[in-house]
């Protein structure tokens, strides 16, 4: 509270104190503002982190699939090789026919 006095003392006492108070509080909210940006930056950088190994085990599994069927094509063209040969033969074809039409 502000009282009127002749001499400006009391005013610079009270202006110091006010400055000190602003000070204060602009320490406080820097304070308050780091603190929440470094969460905010440590819950992205923990979810990037869970994102990619989630890609990673999505990758790993679409490889071993990948992997299975083109074992199991092996195996169905070398117990049938003709059928294999003329499959392919017939597929090439169709698709020459589609690219010549153009």
């Amino acid at each position: 509270m502000v009282t009127k006095s002749t001499d400006g003392s009391d005013l610079s006492d009270q202006v110091q104190a006010i400055q000190a108070e602003l000070a204060s509080l602009t320490e406080t909210i820097r304070k308050f503002g780091s603190e929440h940006a470094s969460a905010g930056a440590d819950a992205l950088h923990n979810a990037a982190g869970r994102a990619g190994e989630t890609f990673r085990a999505s990758a790993e599994e679409a490889r071993r699939r990948g992997q299975k069927v083109a074992e199991d094509l092996e195996g169905q063209i070398s117990s049938n090789p003709v059928s294999a040969v003329l499959i392919a033969a017939g597929i090439g074809l169709f698709i020459g026919a589609l690219i010549g039409r153009r």
